[in-house]
């Protein structure tokens, strides 16, 4: 990489702040995520989220999304998928569902809460009981909503994610590995990364309704399925609660 490229793409993260402030729709979000992601693994090429790793989208791994991140993954449902493979994700996505349904909801219902060492004890005592399951839209090992996914999956290995008085990388445990030990060869903990939760706050409050619910992929899509098919348009505040009841 040649000197001037390499002082773009850490100009570009060092400014990460005043590109987010200037973004107008989610579609500029997603696209500055993109790009300093990109940006950042370059920089750090032992990161491995390029090279088609989908730890991410297995086992702990459930991000929380908001409602104006699922109306991108469902107009992108309704406008690539066949009728048959809305099918089978609604069918798998039941599968996984079903006999785990406390455990969802136990994740739902941690995110809502206030961010703190508690709900960082909450996600770990669900999450590790899920260690089976995975992202309903990944399919033969691959995202199959790529284009439409939502900001935290753009985001996994190239930020750094804040939570309370500590700094990680946001990725998976065997990432966060290799990135302390290569903390450990550099001598000292200074990273180039940008940090995501700069990014959540403005998904949260510049593009959705104020207070509006944030939860989990299996639970957005079950909450839009009318006589098992997916309903023509998204809901930003389904009925949670009546949901919660029901076997789906």
């Amino acid at each position: 990489m040649q000197v001037s490229e390499t002082r773009q793409k850490m100009n570009r993260v060092q400014q990460f702040r005043l590109y987010l402030d200037n973004t107008q729709s989610l579609d500029d979000v997603y696209n500055l995520l993109n790009q300093l992601s990109s940006d950042v693994l370059d920089m750090y090429p032992h990161i491995a989220c390029r090279t088609q790793c989908n730890s991410c989208c297995k086992g702990t791994s459930m991000p929380a999304i908001t409602p104006a991140e699922w109306a991108k993954v469902h107009d992108y449902l309704l406008r690539f998928y066949t009728e048959e493979q809305r099918e089978a994700l609604i069918t798998r996505t039941r599968e996984m569902y079903n006999p785990r349904k406390a455990l969802y909801w136990g994740v739902h219902d941690t995110i809502q809460q206030p961010a703190n060492m508690d709900k960082l004890r909450s996600f770990r005592e669900v999450l590790t009981q899920l260690t089976d399951t995975q992202c309903p839209m990944l399919v033969n090992e691959t995202c199959s909503v790529y284009m439409s996914r939502p900001a935290k999956c753009r985001a996994h290995g190239g930020f750094l994610y804040v939570f309370g008085e500590y700094t990680q990388l946001h990725a998976c445990e065997s990432e966060v590995e290799k990135m302390e030990i290569k903390l450990k060869e550099q001598g000292s903990r200074n990273v180039l990364m940008p940090v995501w939760n700069d990014f959540e706050a403005r998904i949260v409050e510049k593009f959705n309704e104020p207070n509006a619910t944030s939860t989990i992929l299996p639970i957005w899509l079950l909450t839009h399925l009318h006589k098992g098919e997916l309903i023509e348009d998204a809901v930003a505040e389904p009925d949670f609660e009546a949901f919660r009841e029901k076997d789906m």
